[in-house]
Formats: structure tokens, sequence, C-alpha cells
């Protein structure tokens, strides 16, 4: 609601007339949204209308501003109807303002403004939102609190696309998809994620009541955490240290099983054997693993476990999540929880993205401006002060919990010593020289603080732009200054004065930092090529002719500096690329200058049918080290489908917990059935002329890591949602040997092979996963899936994708609830029928 005192100011003064001017109050201004039409062909389009309402005592006076986020909009809609003007300001952020034929809207008057955008609109969560108004000249914006939308429907997407082979996921088409999955017993799964490389099943149950005992022996570390990750739910006392009679032994191996390896069994007792700490972590989180799934409900007085033995160890040794803070903020306690997700599922690097073109993200002493400018979101008419509120972070920058954030030294401090105590690594980035834009933007007010002191050497000293570049470009989030003018002195002053102070956190923290990503992705088209000092740059230099040779000059220098620190150079996939001419086309090969330079590449842009399927095995057969992060396999902030009311992007497709587990990361082009729009893949013709890996590039994939953008994330309950449970289809791929059906020639067998072993996988997540994460942690907001129909001969069947999930059902048009009776068999069909699906965990 708006303020009390602005209220008043507002009635008592607008633009500077006091009393005279009586104007609308913005709680009395109403703001509809609501789709018209929607067009896949022939030419992606919608058109949409916005019913603007005085519902107030006095005039609204054509003196305002409406601004609004939308990722989903063409940069210049076409006006169908109304007197105004909808421009992009920068990224997602719009505005739209009256023109002088715009009329005074009197009390009870309404008015409609029609617009096309060149787009096929999906997803509710894209349409125009953080709405805001602005009067006059005024610096303070106003949240549009009677702002509303017409949603629309998966109905509504079916007479879309009109027949086409999009896949809508009606229940019908739930259904078929969930076609080959059963409910089976327990012992015919796996008995957690990620599966374990080897075990057995053991007639029985080993019980332990009162105080357990832990004989720790070489690791002692190990044992505490375990005995710690207990208390919350344990309610008798652990016995640590070398305590004799012990219920459980840990023993250092005598064979060697490798860093992370370990061999566990439970019997009359339990044994832990490992030849490292890391081994005997993973070991423990296994133990914790076989409770039952209601162990996790607290008060527990006894341990029980089914018997079983296990020898396990990873397949990759970089088993990655990354997760980007910029574009939307999550706070230190949102990400301790993930780690700790991250710990108890295998998955052993964090790679945190700290700044980008929407936000700053870690405190840096000496520059203070970064946070002061760069961490804050709000209204303001020249982002100057702090960065525009993106992505509906609002007007007020000091309320905008997902607009504006940072962590302090001492909180990313604690970040680095929680993951260091379960065995994760933390990749910190800082992307450059592209989605810059809140670093330049702090560094501009920084130069304009010094000069107005005097100090023009302290103004230029971390200065990241050219003031008198002409050049003219726009991002692939559609910014524009959000690229580091890397011919001056004062960028690389800067990057490694953040380099530098983000290195002592690690040091202060007793935490090792062996690389550090430097981003390096979707440099825009156009940069530096309007930049006098770049041109002045280039002329000076005899091993530079153009532009294009900047990244290759800028890459030496920041490869040298990191040498010199002993850390590795990573980046995504661009930093290891340049662009050549091959049948008139420019096309993205491995650049030969850092192919031995031990660059760590990240290959992200494997989507089917754009042509980059096979880069990642390209450049490890060109010799960079790589990590697989296939966008549309492993890019959680893609919707899992698409049903209107599912939130996330959709530019690479979808995905949902089968695309991530079905990734083979050594064969991408197996690794999906269809294209975003439905289309079916033949890997064959995806396969031929591609680069295929070599023995030695083999060698060179170092892992796979599952990516989370934030652009549609917001807080994290949001967080935890798009991560799960697809992320387990990422532990899964990152800890377990690949399947048999990998390798099957046989397209017929491999599919086969492939559904009876998506049904073993769905089981354990459905049966135990889901269930577990209720409770976990303090338990985990995860997505469930909706239910499977299909209407048949006068009876409803009913299915779902992770079996071990119930679904419940009404009959009286109520909404099912956790005490409704349980779908077990075909029902007799009547309209009311309502079905949803629950985990067993649910009371």
């Amino acid at each position: 609601m708006l303020r009390p005192f602005l209220s008043i100011f507002l009635v008592l003064s607008f633009l500077g007339c006091v009393s005279e001017v009586k104007h609308v109050n913005p709680d009395e201004i109403h703001l509809h949204w609501e789709l018209l039409d929607n067009k896949v062909d022939p030419r992606p389009s919608h058109q949409a209308k916005f019913t603007l309402a005085n519902k107030g005592k006095y005039e609204m006076l054509p003196n305002w501003e409406i601004y609004f986020n939308t990722i989903f909009l063409s940069l210049q809609p076409e006006i169908l109807s109304g007197e105004v003007e909808i421009e992009q300001l920068s990224g997602d952020f719009f505005r739209m303002r009256p023109k002088k034929e715009f009329p005074v809207l009197k009390p009870g008057d309404q008015y409609e403004i029609i617009y096309q955008s060149g787009n096929f609109l999906t997803k509710n969560s894209h349409v125009p939102d953080g709405v805001y108004i602005v009067f006059g000249e005024q610096e303070v914006g106003y949240v549009l609190e009677n702002y509303s939308t017409k949603a629309f429907t998966l109905e509504d997407q079916l007479k879309a696309v009109d027949g086409k082979p999009f896949p809508i996921p009606t229940a019908a088409y739930l259904f078929e998809q969930n076609i080959n999955t059963r409910l089976l017993d327990p012992k015919s799964i796996s008995p957690f994620l990620p599966s374990p490389k080897a075990y057995q099943w053991k007639e029985g149950d080993l019980v332990l009541k009162g105080d357990v005992g832990i004989d720790a022996g070489a690791f002692q570390d190990a044992t505490e955490f375990f005995a710690k990750q207990l208390s919350p739910y344990f309610q008798v006392k652990i016995q640590e240290g070398n305590s004799n009679p012990a219920a459980i032994k840990v023993r250092k191996s005598k064979t060697d099983l490798g860093k992370e390896g370990y061999r566990l069994d439970v019997g009359e007792q339990i044994v832990i054997e490992a030849s490292q700490e890391q081994g005997a972590f993973y070991a423990f989180q296994s133990l914790l693993a076989l409770l039952p799934v209601d162990f996790f409900e607290g008060n527990q007085t006894e341990l029980r476990f089914n018997k079983i033995s296990i020898q396990d160890a990873p397949r990759f040794e970089h088993r990655g999540l990354f997760l980007d803070v910029a574009r939307n903020f999550q706070t230190k306690k949102a990400v301790l929880k993930l780690l700790d997700l991250m710990a108890f599922y295998k998955l052993n690097v964090f790679h945190l993205n700290l700044a980008n073109d929407e936000g700053w993200r870690i405190e840096i002493p000496g520059l203070p401006e970064l946070t002061e400018v760069g961490s804050k979101r709000g209204h303001s008419k020249e982002e100057k002060d702090f960065l525009w509120p993106y992505y509906g972070s609002g007007p007020d920058k000091d309320l905008s919990p997902n607009g504006s954030g940072f962590y302090t030294v001492e909180d990313f401090k604690e970040i680095l010593r929680y993951a260091k105590e379960r065995h994760i690594e933390v990749i910190p980035e800082i992307g450059v020289p592209a989605h810059s834009r809140a670093a330049i933007l702090a560094m501009r007010k920084r130069y304009q603080t010094k000069m107005a002191a005097g100090d023009e050497a302290g103004a230029r000293e971390f200065l990241l732009e050219d003031f008198g570049d002409q050049s003219v470009y726009l991002s692939a989030q559609n910014f524009r200054g959000n690229t580091i003018c890397i011919c001056q002195e004062s960028a690389f002053t800067f990057y490694e004065k953040v380099i530098d102070e983000i290195l002592a956190m690690y040091a202060a923290s007793g935490v090792p930092i062996q690389t550090f990503h430097t981003g390096g992705d979707e440099v825009p088209r156009g940069v530096w090529e309007g930049s006098p000092i770049c041109q002045k740059f280039i002329a000076e230099h005899a091993d530079l002719r153009h532009v294009h040779d900047l990244p290759n000059y800028f890459y030496t220098r920041i490869s040298k500096m990191f040498q010199e620190k002993g850390i590795q150079t990573a980046g995504w996939e661009e930093i290891g690329q340049m662009e050549v001419e091959e049948k008139g086309k420019r096309t993205a090969r491995p650049n030969p200058v850092f192919a031995d330079a031990g660059f760590r590449v990240y290959a992200w842009n494997a989507v089917a049918g754009w042509g980059g399927e096979d880069m990642a095995y390209q450049l490890a057969n060109a010799g960079y080290e790589v990590i697989i992060c296939n966008s549309s396999n492993i890019y959680f902030d893609l919707a899992y489908n698409l049903d209107p009311d599912e939130p996330g992007h959709e530019w690479s497709g979808y995905v949902d917990l089968k695309a991530a587990w079905r990734m083979v990361p050594l064969n991408n082009f197996i690794s999906n059935d269809t294209d975003m729009y439905g289309n079916p893949i033949d890997h064959k013709v995806l396969a031929k002329g591609k680069a295929k890996l070599s023995a030695e590039g083999k060698k060179n994939i170092k892992g796979i890591q599952g990516q989370l953008w934030t652009e549609t994330v917001k807080g994290q309950q949001m967080m935890e949602y798009y991560l799960l449970p697809k992320m387990l289809g990422l532990v899964e791929r990152a800890w377990a040997p690949d399947p048999a059906w990998t390798s099957m020639e046989d397209d017929a067998k491999r599919l086969k092979a492939r559904e009876e072993d998506w049904n073993r996988f769905a089981n354990v997540v459905g049966q135990k996963e889901l269930p577990r994460l209720d409770y976990l942690f303090g338990g985990v907001n995860t997505r469930l899936p909706k239910p499977g129909i299909l209407i048949k001969d006068g009876y409803l069947f009913a299915n779902v994708e992770t079996p071990g999930l119930l679904i419940r059902y009404t009959d009286d048009g109520s909404e099912p609830k956790a005490d409704s009776p349980v779908y077990i068999s075909e029902l007799p069909y009547n309209q009311n029928i309502k079905l949803k699906v629950f985990t067993s965990s649910t009371k």
C-alpha cells in the first residue's frame, strides 16, 4: 500500500502546485492486462491490452509514466490502439507514457491500450510485471497495487498452436509421457541417489537403540559432521571417538579407493572404509540416505537401516552447480541450505556468479561504490545512484529483497568455510568484459565523485568506460553499455583489485582457491568499434589490427595475471573460441591461442539444431579442459514444460527431471529426443559431420555442471522449486556410471532399455527422495508434477511421473487434500473428479 505521508503529499502537492490541484491517489488507479491474440504462424506474435481506469475522486492528468518489466516483449512494440508510446529502456525494463493527445481521465473513466509484439507468449509469468507509476518529474515510484492480469490456460495454448506438435502438457499428454512408469519394489531400485556404483541388498534390518557409539578411526572430521547432521532428528546421544564397543566403525582402507570412493557395509554393525576424508564423508552421506524417509520428521529414538553392502566412487571429479545471485539475489541463509543439499547429493563444486549487468553482490574493500550503487535496484530517472529495477524488483531500493542485496566480506567468508566443511569447492565468477553494466555504473559514480573533489587520478584509476564511445550494440539480454572498455589500463587495474580482494577472503577463511571464473560470454557484436580510446590503442599496437583482436589481448593479459597468482583461468565456452569463415558463414571454432594455456571452459550451447552440439568435444580435442553444461538438459532456469503456469525461461527448450537425467555427457547427440517445438530429432543426422571425442579429448572432460540463472527466480522458495527435483538428474549423471543403454547403437533397443532404466530412477525419486525432502534441512519447496489423466470408455485412468508419489482425488469438485482418498485404479468418470499429487510424507 501507499505510505500515508506519500498519499497526503500527492493529494496536496502535484507538479509544484499546492492544494489548487487535486490528483488521483495511486491506490485508486487500476491497471489490467490481458492477452487478446497469440500466434505461432505465419510469424510468432501476440496482441495484448492494457486497460487504465481511474477509480478515484479526482482527475488523472496525462502527466504520468508507467514502468514495468518483461523479457518477452519486442523492443519496439507496435501500438495498435491508444495514444501512448511504449519504449524499452534497458534489459527487461520498459516505460509507457502518454502522448500529447492522451485525454484527462475523469473519475470513473477507463482507457484501452492495445499493442502487438513479435513473439509467441507462453507463460503467465512472462506478462508485464513490477508495475509502478511516476508522476511528472518526481523521482518517486508508486507500486500500482491494483494491477491485475487475466491468466491464459492450457486450452488457450492448444488453440494458439493449432494442431502443431508443440509439447503442450495437457493431462492426456502427461499420461502418455508417463505410460512406461509403474511402481516397483523398493529392493529392486537404488537405495538412494546418486545411485551407488555397486550394491547388494541383504536380508533384514539393523536397528540401533540407545546411545550410538562410533569408532572414528582416522576420519574424525567426517564422523563429527555425521553426528551433527543426525542431531536435528535423533534424540539419543552419539558417542564419537574410539568408543568400544562401537556400532559404527570407520576404517582407512588397505586398498586405494580413490579420493572420494568408499565401502559401506551394513550388517550386524556398520563398517565404513575409505582412503581419504572425502570418501568417508560421502560414505556417511550414504548412510544418512539409508535411513527410512520418515526418520527426517524428527524426534527419533532409534536408527534403522536395511542391511546392504555398497562399493562406490564418482564418475566425474567436477560435479557442479551454478547459482546466479546477480540477476536476482539469494540470501546467505538460502545459499547455506543449498550447500547442505549439494553435499547430501555428493555435488562438490559451487559456482557462484557474483556480478552481472543487473547487480554486484560482493563487498570489495576499497571500492565501496560497487555495493553502494551496484547492489541496489530501484526507480530513478538516470540510473545514476543505483540500478533500475530489473526483473520486477520494484521502485523502492530499500524494499527490494530480490533486487537489492550483497554479501559482506564476513558473509562470503562464512559461505567459504561452510562449503569447505562439506568438501565443496567454491568457484567465484566476476564476468568480463561483457555482462558488466553494474560495475561500469558503479565506477562511473566513483569517477564523478572523485572529479568533483578534484582528484582526477583517483577518478580514472578504476574507470571502465570510454565516455567518447559511440559504439552501437545490444547484448543478448538487451543491455547497452554493458561491456568494459578493455583498451585502457584502468580496466585491468580494476579487475586485479577485485580479484585480489576476493583471494584475500579465501586466504582469511583458510580455504584454498584453484580456479577463478571470468565469464567471457556473450560479448555483443559492435562493441569498441566506436571507441576513440580503442581506435588509438589498436593504432599503437602492431599486433592488433581490428577490435576483433582485442579479446585475445584481454585474455592473454588476465590469464597471465591468474598464472602469476597460481590460479586457473576459467570461463564460458566463448573464451576458448574464435570466429572463422567457413562456406561463406562465420563459425565458432576452438581458438588455438589458448589451447595449451590451461584454460577451463564451460560448454553450454549444445542446443539440438543450432550447430554447437559438438563444441564441447571440439574444445576438449583441442586441449581445453571442459565442463559439460548443456543448456537444453541442465539449465534449471528453463521451465519444466510449456504449461502457462510453470514459470521459467524457454529459449533453448524445456528442462524437467527426465531431460536432466537422460543427458549423456559424452554423446550430446542422443541427449534429447525432440527439439523445443516437439519435432523429433534424428540423432544420426544430428551427429553427421560433427566432432567425436578423441582419446585425449575424453581425458579433458572434467565433469558436468547444472546452471540456475535467476532472471525469473525470485526468492528462496522459487530457487528450490526450480532446482528440485530436476537437479536429481544432474546428481545421477555426475556421480553414477553411464547406464548400458547409452552405448547401444540400435535406436529401438536403446530407447526400450532407457525407459526401463528411467522407471527405476523415477521410482527412487518418488518413493524416497521427494518424501525425504519434505523434511530434510528444514524441508525443501520441491515441485510436484501434475498427474497424467486418460478418459476412456467411461473411466478415468491416472498416472504420475515419479511412482511412489500419491495421487489423491475428490469426486465433488473440491480440491483434493492430504486426507483425500488415494487413487489406486481406474475410476468411473464424472466431470467433478479432481486429482492432485502428494508425497507420502505429506500430512
